[in-house]
């Protein structure tokens, strides 16, 4: 084979390998904006996530509503006893709210994330590499694997930690739920031995008898409110763990993994010594 016709030869087949390399990208970009976006937000692993960060939401809710209904509830008992950790258990709820913002942002990326992501980051992405394989620049395939990376972490991200949380921490998920039944009910039987209009006990005398302590009256009562003040302090961290700090861990293994199947570590150019 003559010079002429190995160039011909390796002329055609690059030619060929960057028109296959175009027309993927091509397919990928118009897949992701007219079929994906109608698809995957209504398959059966979005929805359950979806479903998933509502129960969060509702449980957030419930475990604020119970913190403030005992800290009423020691709030009423006589001569302020309780007053310190009535205070304790109302300054938590600054916990409830980043936890349930953190919930909001989560279900704002899931439902507007994966749309935005589908119809523009993903085919922006697409159109980078495209331009990268026509004009030869290094720097147009970076921005292209970045930008699918961020497509691709906006779409899986939240879904597998709250999969991955729902199957992992579902013991951890029961306590946070035992905590909220527990705070609920001693809110409850304090709210009703003070509506009581029994008036041949005193109230310590009821308290005792309600949650049927030996006869130290209110030092027990407040153990009893001291214990479910632990169990809160560590349900909030429970909860801050699988709503924040997992869902930032899952973040930061999937951008490592993507960083390494698109191979984003380039070396630094060299200067050579003529350019100096």
């Amino acid at each position: 084979m003559n010079l002429k016709e190995w160039l011909t030869v390796n002329f055609t087949e690059i030619h060929t390998e960057k028109l296959a390399k175009i027309l993927l990208a091509i397919f990928l970009m118009v897949f992701s904006i007219f079929v994906l976006p109608h698809k995957v937000p209504e398959s059966r692993f979005v929805q359950e996530t979806l479903e998933n960060l509502d129960e969060s939401k509702m449980t957030v809710i419930e475990f604020s509503g119970a913190t403030i209904a005992v800290s009423l509830a020691i709030t009423a008992l006589p001569d302020d006893f309780g007053s310190p950790l009535a205070n304790t258990l109302t300054d938590m709820n600054k916990y409830f709210i980043f936890i349930f913002a953190v919930l909001f942002v989560e279900k704002l990326i899931v439902v507007e994330g994966m749309m935005l992501s589908f119809v523009y980051i993903i085919p922006l992405a697409c159109g980078l590499y495209i331009l990268s394989v026509l004009s030869g620049k290094s720097i147009c395939k970076v921005f292209a694997s970045k930008l699918m990376i961020l497509g691709l972490a906006v779409v899986f991200v939240i879904p597998i930690s709250t999969h991955f949380t729902e199957k992992v921490c579902k013991d951890y998920l029961v306590y946070v739920d035992e905590t909220i039944s527990e705070a609920n009910d001693g809110a409850e039987k304090v709210n009703g031995v003070m509506a009581s209009g029994d008036g041949e006990a005193s109230v310590f005398e009821k308290l005792t008898d309600a949650f049927k302590t030996a006869v130290q009256g209110i030092s027990d009562l407040l153990t009893y409110f001291e214990n479910v003040l632990k169990k809160c302090v560590n349900s909030i961290a429970i909860m801050i763990v699988t709503t924040f700090v997992l869902p930032m861990i899952v973040l930061l293994l999937f951008r490592w993994l993507l960083k390494e199947l698109f191979s984003l570590s380039l070396p630094a150019p060299r200067v050579n010594k003529e350019e100096k």
